[in-house]
């Protein structure tokens, strides 16, 4: 008796180490559960308890991206939250209709999670919105993936449900809220909703520059948490300093890694805080909020106004301006005609070089012209050459040169 009590003690500890050590090919200590930081759930009032009081915000967010993060499964009717044709075969796809509990995404792409063995699980396959077709969905660049290789076993609440839903206890595997609700940025809102007041709850806007950020940071920055397998900051919330529960990757000089290009761009969505920190915009002072309003508006990307037009660069950088170069008409900075791709800010400075379920639908966020000399040799996009599909970089970078002899 004592022999199997001493075989399944050790079984047991060797479980718990094995589940932890080994993360994203770097040695970590192991955490046991008991350790993982926990949310109190109970002090979340819910949005429509925020709605009371805050209408306005509310009904902007109710119909933004961010209460679109994940959703039930409903492919007719008015409220169809599902995309994707299942009609079409596809060896990409191992699983039916039938089987989706919840969707994830509206935009890019949207993936698809049900039960498996009694746990929410996130199936290996997704459907690309722009293509219309479906993909394979494997993780195998993501760091987590040698934690869980096998889809079966893919946990919704280890990799997914941090971001996209509120007040995500990793023990019992719930959420107090679906999507990205109010008290994802302002807190857990239960005492303020009873007494309001500043002190009970969190307003970005309040916050230094460095936490307000932090705020988006937590689920617009790739990176991984301190010594577990789950890939969101567990334990996060609003006001806190994120750097104690999670480390944002960095570009690797002349690296592409799953991140990033060789040259420090986005290779991939969710990395726009990493390229973000590395900015000009940054360095200037510069926060989320200065562009984009978390609660919803009807511009793209949710920004406070068009980027499309300019209006929104222009607020800083147009004509008449002391910031950014001088000119009288746009096209006299950009060599394009005015009502052009070419002449929109963010076509040069903001390029979409990072991939979602395609090649060049997310853009990055160090707003630095990325010239076509970053593409010479290497497979690096630049910002000539995604319209510019049918020249070669050689010929991109000599029309640079041309009209900006002054450009390093």
């Amino acid at each position: 008796m004592k022999l199997l009590f001493c075989l399944s003690a050790l079984c047991l500890l060797l479980a718990g180490l094995g589940s932890s050590m080994f993360i994203g090919g770097a040695h970590t200590d192991p955490v046991q559960p008991e350790t993982w930081p926990r949310l109190d759930q109970t002090q979340y009032a819910g949005s429509k308890k925020c709605a009371e009081c805050h209408k306005t915000y509310y009904d902007s967010w109710k119909d933004s991206a961010h209460n679109k993060m994940i959703r039930p499964a409903i492919s007719e009717g008015p409220n169809r939250t599902i995309l994707a044709d299942f009609s079409i075969p596809s060896p990409d796809r191992t699983f039916e209709l039938k089987d989706v509990k919840w969707v994830i995404g509206h935009r890019w792409k949207q993936r698809f999670i049900g039960v498996v063995n009694g746990q929410e699980v996130v199936f290996p396959g997704q459907w690309s919105i722009k293509d219309k077709k479906w993909q394979p969905y494997h993780g195998k660049a993501d760091w987590w993936y040698p934690l869980h290789p096998d889809w079966k076993t893919r946990s919704n609440f280890k990799l997914c449900a941090g971001c996209h839903s509120t007040g995500v206890d990793p023990v019992s595997s719930t959420w107090a809220e679906q999507n990205i609700t109010c008290e994802s940025c302002h807190g857990p809102g239960k005492a303020h909703s009873k007494q309001p007041s500043i002190e009970n709850i969190v307003n970005p806007a309040r916050l230094s520059t460095e936490r307000s950020i932090e705020v988006c940071l937590a689920c617009h920055q790739a990176g991984k948490p301190k010594g577990n397998e789950y890939a969101w900051a567990v334990g996060y919330q609003a006001g806190k300093k994120l750097s104690e529960f999670w480390q944002g990757f960095e570009p690797q000089a002349d690296k592409q890694t799953s991140e990033f290009w060789s040259n420090g761009t986005a290779h991939k969505n969710r990395v726009q805080g990493n390229t973000f920190t590395h900015s000009i915009m940054h360095a200037a002072g510069l926060q989320c909020s200065n562009c984009h309003d978390s609660h919803g508006s009807r511009q793209v990307s949710m920004t406070i106004k068009s980027a499309s037009t300019n209006a929104l660069c222009f607020t800083c950088h147009g004509p008449g301006k002391t910031v950014g170069p001088k000119y009288a008409v746009i096209s006299e900075h950009t060599h394009h005609s005015p009502n052009s791709t070419g002449s929109q800010c963010i076509s040069c400075h903001m390029p979409k070089t990072g991939e979602n379920s395609v090649g060049a639908e997310s853009r990055d966020h160090t707003f630095n012209f990325v010239s076509p000399a970053a593409s010479i040799g290497k497979p690096n996009p630049n910002s000539c050459n995604l319209c510019h599909q049918d020249k070669t970089p050689e010929w991109a970078l000599d029309q640079v040169k041309r009209w900006y002899p002054k450009l390093k």
